[in-house]
C-alpha cells in the first residue's frame, strides 16, 4: 500500500520524467528535421543536450530517498557531464571524434539502461528496447564508414533521443498513474 507522501512523490516524478521525455522527443525530432546542420553546430547541441540531461540525471539521484539505480544514474549523469564539457571546450576537434564519442555513449547508456532495469519495476519493456536500440546504433556507428557515419549521425541521435525520451515517458506516466 502507498501512502499519501509517497503518492505525492511518485506524482512529481511521474510529472517531471514526462516533462524532461518530452523535451527529449522534441530534440530528436528537431534534430531528424534538419540532419544537414554543420557537424560542429551538432557537437554544440549535442554537448548542450548532455549537460542538460547529465545535470537533471544528479538532481534526480540526490532528490531519491531509496538508493534504487542511484549509484548507476549517478555515475551516468557525471559521464554525461564529462561529455558535454569536453565536447564544449573543444569544439572544432570533437567534431573529428563526434562519431566515436556519440557511439560509445550510446553503448555506454545502453549497458547502463540494462544494468538498471531490474531495480525499476515500472517500465521495463521500454527501458529494454531503448537499451537495446542504443548498444546497436552504437556498435552500428563504429562498424561504419567514417563518413558514412557522419552523414548518419543525425539520424542515429535522432533515433536515440526518440526512444530515451519515449521511454521515460512510458515510465513516467506509469508513475504518475501509482501516484
Amino acid at each position: 500500500m502507498i501512502d499519501n507522501q509517497q503518492q505525492a512523490l511518485l506524482k512529481q516524478e511521474g510529472n517531471c520524467g514526462i516533462i524532461m521525455g518530452a523535451l527529449i522527443v522534441l530534440t530528436g525530432i528537431l534534430m531528424a528535421m534538419t540532419p544537414v546542420l554543420t557537424v560542429i553546430s551538432l557537437t554544440a547541441l549535442i554537448a548542450a543536450v548532455l549537460l542538460v540531461v547529465g545535470i537533471c540525471t544528479l538532481v534526480d539521484v540526490f532528490r531519491r530517498t531509496g538508493m534504487e539505480r542511484r549509484m548507476l544514474d549517478g555515475l551516468l549523469g557525471v559521464f554525461f557531464i564529462v561529455l558535454a564539457l569536453l565536447i564544449f571546450f573543444n569544439p572544432a576537434g570533437s567534431a573529428v571524434g563526434l562519431t566515436i564519442w556519440v557511439a560509445a555513449g550510446f553503448i555506454v547508456r545502453g549497458v547502463m539502461e540494462l544494468a538498471g532495469m531490474g531495480a525499476s519495476p515500472y517500465g521495463r519493456s521500454f527501458m529494454a528496447l531503448d537499451a537495446i536500440v542504443n548498444i546497436v546504433l552504437g556498435v552500428t556507428l563504429f562498424c561504419i564508414n567514417p563518413i558514412t557515419a557522419q552523414a548518419a549521425l543525425g539520424y542515429y541521435v535522432a533515433i536515440s533521443l526518440m526512444f530515451w525520451g519515449f521511454s521515460l515517458i512510458h515510465r513516467s506516466v506509469l508513475l504518475r498513474h501509482l501516484g
